[in-house]
C-alpha cells in the first residue's frame, strides 16, 4: 500500500487526479488530504483532515510524511513556497541531501524514447559542487526506477571542450569527479543531439561513452532546462512528470494548468521511486 499525503487536496482538479489514479490502481493506493476547504469527496476517495489555514495545511501534510505515515508528498492547491519551506523545516528531518533538485521523466511516444531530465525547476545556475549533487541525486533516482548503470549526459552546446563556454567547463569538471564511478557513466560536455540521437551520432561519426543512448540529460542552468522542458511538451508531444528529490520521500509538484494526465504521470514517476 502506497499512501500519498496531499497538501491542499480538496479541490476539483485533485479529485479528478485521485479518481483517475484509483481507476488505474484499484488497490494499493491511499490518499490522505489536508485542506481548508470543505471535504468534496467521500471516504472511498480519501481520508480528509480540515486545517485552519494554508500554513496549517503544509505543516500537517508534511508532518504526516515525516511520521512515516505516507510515502509520497503531493502538492495540491497551495503555494509552492509555503510547502517547500515546511518541507525544509529541520524539525521534520526530511532533507537527506545537500541540494534538492527536480527530476522529470520524459516520454516521447512519437519516438518510442524515454529519459530523465534534470534540473529544470529548482537550481538556477549550479556551481560545480551543486552540479555534483544534482548528478548524484538523479543517479540514485535512475537506479530506483530500474535503470542499471545509467548513462548521464552533461549538456553543452557542443561536444568539444571550450574554455570560453561555462557549460563546457562545468561539464568537464563534473565528468572528472565521476570518472571512476561504478554505478553510472557520467559524461560531458555533449550536445543534445549526440546525447539522444543515434542518427546524429552516425552522421557526425562521433565516438564517446554516450552515443545517442543517454538515460539522463543534465542541463547546465535553469534557463536552458526550462526552454528544453517546454519545447519537449509543446512541440515534441512529450509526456512529462516530475518530482523534487533529495528528501526522504519524492515530492510531486502540480500546477492548476497541468492536465490530469500530466499530474498522473508525475504521480506514477513518484510511485516508481518508493
Amino acid at each position: 500500500m502506497i499512501t500519498i499525503s496531499v497538501a491542499g487536496g480538496s479541490q476539483p482538479e485533485i479529485l479528478a487526479l485521485v479518481k483517475q489514479a484509483k481507476k488505474e490502481y484499484s488497490e494499493g493506493l491511499k490518499f490522505v488530504v489536508f485542506d481548508t476547504n470543505d471535504n468534496i469527496a467521500d471516504e472511498s476517495m480519501w481520508d480528509y483532515f480540515h486545517c485552519e489555514d494554508e500554513l496549517d495545511v503544509a505543516k500537517q501534510a508534511v508532518n504526516f510524511v515525516a511520521e512515516g505515515k505516507a510515502q509520497i508528498l503531493l502538492k495540491g492547491i497551495i503555494q509552492t513556497h509555503t510547502l517547500l519551506k515546511e518541507l525544509l523545516n529541520k524539525e521534520h528531518g526530511l532533507k537527506t541531501q545537500k541540494v534538492l533538485s527536480h527530476v522529470a521523466m520524459v516520454d516521447l511516444p512519437n519516438h518510442n524514447q524515454s529519459f530523465l531530465l534534470t534540473d529544470c525547476a529548482m537550481n538556477i545556475a549550479p556551481s560545480k559542487d551543486a552540479m555534483i549533487e544534482i548528478v548524484e541525486n538523479v543517479k540514485q533516482v535512475a537506479i530506483k526506477v530500474g535503470i542499471e548503470k545509467p548513462k548521464i549526459a552533461l549538456l553543452s552546446a557542443a561536444e568539444n571542450f571550450n574554455p570560453k563556454m561555462p557549460s563546457s567547463v562545468l561539464a568537464t569538471e563534473v565528468t572528472e569527479v565521476f570518472k571512476d564511478d561504478q554505478e553510472s557513466i557520467v559524461f560531458g560536455p555533449i550536445s543534445l543531439d549526440l546525447a539522444l540521437s543515434k542518427e546524429a551520432v552516425e552522421h557526425k561519426r562521433y565516438e564517446g561513452p554516450i552515443m545517442g543512448d543517454a538515460d539522463v540529460i543534465v542541463v547546465p542552468a535553469i534557463d536552458a532546462g526550462n526552454s528544453l522542458y517546454k519545447s519537449l511538451t509543446i512541440f515534441g508531444g512529450a509526456k512529462v512528470g516530475g518530482t523534487i528529490i533529495g528528501t526522504k520521500v519524492p515530492v510531486v509538484l502540480t500546477s492548476r494548468s497541468d492536465s490530469t494526465d500530466s499530474k498522473l504521470h508525475s504521480l506514477k514517476f513518484a510511485m516508481k521511486q518508493v
